[in-house]
Order: C-alpha cells, then structure tokens, then sequence
C-alpha cells in the first residue's frame, strides 16, 4: 500500500513539474494584446516581473510616405532565464501585418506570437507596417517577455514621420525660382524636396546617384506659378551621396543629399 502511495506520489509530482515546465516556456502560447504602452502602463506585471535581463528595440525608417508599406524590426535579447519568447507588438495609427516565417499572428490589430519563440539570442524578428493615407507621424510600441513568472520589458517607442508625395506649400507666388535644402538629411528613406516656380512653366526634378546616372524622376509636368514639395523614396537604393535637380523655365540649380540606411 506504501509503494502505490509513493508511486502515486511520484505521478502526481511529474505531473506537475510538467505542467511548471510547460507553464515557464510562455504564459501565453497563443499570444496576448494589449500589453504594450499604447494602451497600459501595467504591461506584463500580473505574471512576469520587469526586468533589464530581456530587452527589445525596434528598428526601422524615420520617414514613411502615406500609404506605403515598410518592414521594421524588433530585436530581442536575453541575458540570463527560462522558456520561450513572447511579444506583442502596436502602432499608434498605422495597421500591421506578419513577415511569413516571423513566427507572428494579428491579434486585435497587434502582432503576437502564434506559439512560444524559440530561445535565441539576439532574436530579430521582422514585420510590416503600412502608413494611413496623410501626413503626420506615427509610433511604434513592443513589450517582450521570457516564460511565464520569467522578465518583461516594454521596448523603446518607435516614431517616425509620415509625408505624402507631393503637394503645394502655400498660394504665394515667390519672387524667384529656387530650390531648397531637402529635409531631413541626412535621411532614411524618405525625404522632403521644397522649391518655387516664379512663374507657370515645365518643371522637372529628378535625382542622380554619385555617378551622374539618373535614378530617378519627380516631378515633370507643367506647373502654375507657387511653392511645392515633393518626396523622394530611396527604399530601393542604397546608403551614399545622390544630387536632386530641378529644371524649372530658364532656372536650373543642384544640391546635394545624404541617405544612411
């Protein structure tokens, strides 16, 4: 009778020990929104405890042009702990959706984890944002943890701006012809180009690479008198030195810009 006892005993003990183990590898397998600082400031604290061993950052453009869809990334590491990885990840305007392969799902318009993230350290994982259609900025949140009653953290806020394409600056008609220092620059990807056509006229701007090839074009059309911007993305190209130019009746002038990836 002793024995089945300790038999039982056993059982129920391994039992348990698998249900911890299994419980340390990720509170939520399935993934939980809701955690990250668009919408708490409790984060993961009824079952974790934050702490600097995990930490995560999110990676990724400065600018954004309205409507586009841009892949960011949220690196995470891990010093010392137990379990799998989990996430929950938010944009404050934008909409997400998961990189195939990230491991990621969309709960609530946030990304998750669709099970338990194998351990790795860092672990980089990539998903997609697209931008509302106007102008403005947005932000980014992440909150990511390690096994249940493991550490949490909320990882620092992404912002960046969002331009449109092009558009009229002001009704005023400028004195001259001119073109501006583009903004930001240095940049990634995105930045604005501002320049004013004194009177109507063809106007063009395209941009060249360090070669004199051009990479490309703008604007070209006719344009009445006024002020205008215009965006260039560089997504597709890479890090260097490009010049802009603008053709505008008999005005013709050059700058230079800087894009860091």
């Amino acid at each position: 009778m002793q024995k089945k006892i300790y038999i039982f005993s056993a059982i129920i003990i391994a039992v348990i020990s698998i249900s911890l183990l299994v419980s340390d590898s990720f509170a939520y397998p399935g993934g939980v929104s809701g955690k990250t600082k668009k919408t708490t400031t409790s984060g993961c604290s009824s079952c974790h405890t934050q702490n600097s061993a995990i930490s995560g950052v999110i990676t990724g453009p400065d600018s954004v042009l309205a409507g586009q869809t841009v892949t960011f990334t949220l690196t995470i590491t891990m010093s010392s702990g137990s379990g799998k990885y989990g996430v929950d990840i938010a944009a404050l305007n934008g909409t997400l959706s998961a990189v195939s392969g990230s491991g990621l799902t969309l709960m609530s318009g946030e990304l998750v984890q669709s099970a338990g993230i194998t351990y790795v350290s860092p672990k980089v994982i990539q998903f997609n944002y697209t931008a509302p259609g106007s102008a403005g900025s947005d932000s980014l949140y992440a909150t990511v943890d390690r096994g249940h009653s493991g550490a949490w953290y909320w990882a620092p806020n992404k912002g960046f701006k969002i331009y449109t394409v092009s558009g009229i600056v002001n009704n005023e008609t400028p004195v001259n012809y001119y073109l501006s220092q583009n903004f930001p620059n240095p940049f990634n990807p995105v930045t604005k180009i501002t320049y004013g056509v004194m009177k109507a006229s063809n106007v063009k701007v395209t941009v060249y690479d360090m070669l004199g090839k051009q990479v490309a074009s703008l604007v070209n059309e006719y344009q009445n008198a006024g002020n205008y911007y215009v965006n260039f993305d560089a997504s597709k190209y890479s890090s260097g030195i490009y010049y802009y130019k603008i053709e505008a009746g008999d005005f013709r002038e050059v700058k230079k810009m800087s894009l860091i990836k």
